[in-house]
């Protein structure tokens, strides 16, 4: 056994020192679900306590696995991708994993190809994805496991987690049906979790006999400025409506800063609701309507599936839907409501 890069540990030194064998060590370092969760915690205490960074050549060379997986990122200029990877970075990094990530929108794609193509990685997690995701198609032709955590593409044959952003629309629709005039800024229904949270919420609608004038719509690059014009748009008419669904916090933080700039005051002439319950929406200058995605949960599905997925990779794929919480505050009168 090669020495640790850093330390010049062996994995026979980090057993002795564990008080375990060092095929345990070894079972640690790729991975193994078969390892007891005491013994797990006891050798990564160990590992990092003594700073040992195994040879990942030496480890692919005797192993065929690098201990790596390869991330694929949403924006991070929403806080609630910035908060799903800090879980999913932190969750990883717990049963001993690896990660390298990469930028959906920052031109990573060649570099993502490269590392699935040369087997730099030994699976792959998608927060954002696309059915024409260059990424995505390469680790599937290379039969590497694929975890899809927050988005969902149809019909294709991996591992999935998602909150259940259907019934998340229906709930919000729902409840905006005491208003008399409903108004809807979404965007891109290439994303699974807009056009799922779009139909939900024009199902309760259309359950409720609620019609939804065209022109109290937009479809937009979800974000604080064009959620911000949409709603200026809609807002600055003589017949404006008296609640906006927006399809995320960011989108509907630039809903109540219209309104805002226009004197329409939030909740009393304008209600508004945002998805996600990212940390900014409880904060008392927004105070914002919401639906929670359950981000912890969805994270630990995922990885204890891709865990799985390694150890064997002969199941049947897995699509676990989660359900999500609709939590009223402020922006929506919840007191008003009858809500608390």
């Amino acid at each position: 056994m090669k020495p640790s890069r850093e330390t010049g540990l062996t994995s026979k030194d980090i057993a002795k020192i564990a008080g375990v064998s060092q095929s345990t060590v070894s079972r640690v370092l790729t991975n193994d679900p078969r390892v007891r969760a005491e013994t797990r915690e006891r050798v990564l205490r160990v590992l990092a306590e003594k700073k040992y960074e195994p040879n990942l050549a030496a480890r692919m060379m005797r192993t065929g696995h690098t201990g790596v997986v390869g991330v694929v990122i949403a924006r991070m200029t929403n806080p609630f991708h910035s908060y799903l990877l800090h879980t999913l970075a932190a969750k990883l990094t717990s049963v001993g994993l690896q990660t390298i990530f990469w930028h959906a929108e920052q031109g990573a794609d060649q570099a993502a190809v490269q590392a699935i193509r040369q087997r730099r990685v030994d699976a792959m997690i998608f927060t954002t994805a696309a059915a024409d995701s260059i990424p995505l198609a390469a680790a599937v032709d290379q039969g590497i496991p694929v975890l899809l955590v927050h988005r969902a593409v149809e019909r294709l044959a991996c591992d999935q987690v998602t909150g259940d952003n259907w019934e998340g629309g229906r709930m919000v629709g729902q409840y905006l049906t005491r208003r008399s005039r409903i108004g809807l800024i979404s965007g891109d229904l290439n994303a699974s979790t807009i056009r799922e949270r779009e139909m939900g919420f024009r199902s309760a609608l259309a359950s409720a006999g609620v019609e939804i004038a065209d022109r109290d719509c937009a479809r937009v690059d979800v974000s604080h400025r064009e959620g911000r014009e949409a709603a200026r748009r809609m807002l600055d008419r003589d017949d404006p409506p008296d609640a906006i669904f927006a399809v995320n916090d960011i989108t509907a933080f630039g809903v109540v800063d219209a309104a805002r700039s226009l004197g329409v005051t939030v909740p009393d002439q304008l209600w508004v609701v945002g998805y996600d319950d990212i940390e900014m929406a409880s904060w008392e200058a927004f105070n914002l309507t919401t639906v929670n995605e359950p981000v912890q949960d969805m994270v630990d599905r995922g990885v204890a599936l891709l865990r799985q997925r390694l150890a064997d990779s002969s199941s049947e794929p897995e699509k676990v839907c989660l359900p999500c919480t609709l939590v009223p505050r402020h922006s929506t009168g919840w007191a008003e409501a009858g809500t608390d």
